[in-house]
């Protein structure tokens, strides 16, 4: 399947036990054979699976009722970058007050797979934190996993290849390797661009 190109409007889903979880719709900044990277603007409407939600800090699916439903993201315009071959996405938010990247989030997610209309993946619920100029790494949201563990969405194999992972990602983070550099300007998206919007097909298109 060919690349999409730079400004194209696509979506990200999470596929959780091979059903569509989270939708987001996003805009191309980069579409390669090496990296990938898409950005989500404040105010873009998400889908997420709707049902009783309960766990640590009551954020998870507990029961899902087999619909989704409209979640507006009001959080910072973010950068998303995945570095193909690589189990984790690496997060950004994105000042156009200051022209720059800020902070870093690594989402410990399935490797990508392209779909006709953008890219699916799967959420691991561990995630990495790093300081701005990169001088340390902490774990986030370990407390979700053990919790996904014990209530059987994964096995502790699985949070152990999870945690091998995440500490590849920090390795990388220690060594100041790519993406993990303090550059980011030629990342920088169009301010002109407008709001995605979720594509047709969204809880269709199946995954390549």
């Amino acid at each position: 399947m060919s690349a999409f190109a730079r400004g194209s409007q696509v979506v990200w889903r999470s596929r959780p036990q091979g059903c569509i979880g989270y939708v987001k719709p996003m805009i191309v900044v980069e579409d390669g054979s090496d990296i990938t990277v898409l950005f989500q603007p404040s105010g873009t409407v998400c889908k997420r699976r709707a049902g009783a939600r309960g766990g640590p800090r009551g954020r998870l699916l507990l029961d899902w009722s087999g619909e989704h439903a409209d979640r507006v993201y009001d959080g910072p315009p973010m950068l998303h970058l995945h570095v193909w071959g690589t189990a984790h996405g690496v997060l950004r938010s994105w000042s156009f007050d200051s022209n720059r990247a800020e902070g870093w989030y690594v989402n410990l997610e399935a490797p990508w797979r392209r779909t006709a209309i953008g890219f699916d993946s799967e959420d691991y619920f561990l995630d990495v934190t790093a300081a701005d100029d990169l001088s340390s790494w902490s774990w986030k949201d370990e407390d979700e996993l053990e919790w996904a563990v014990e209530v059987g969405r994964y096995t502790p194999q699985d949070a152990d290849e999870f945690r091998r992972e995440g500490r590849r990602a920090g390795a990388a983070i220690e060594r100041r390797e790519f993406p993990f550099v303090d550059d980011w300007s030629r990342w920088g998206p169009d301010p002109d661009w407008p709001v995605p919007v979720v594509a047709e097909g969204w809880d269709t298109v199946p995954p390549q």
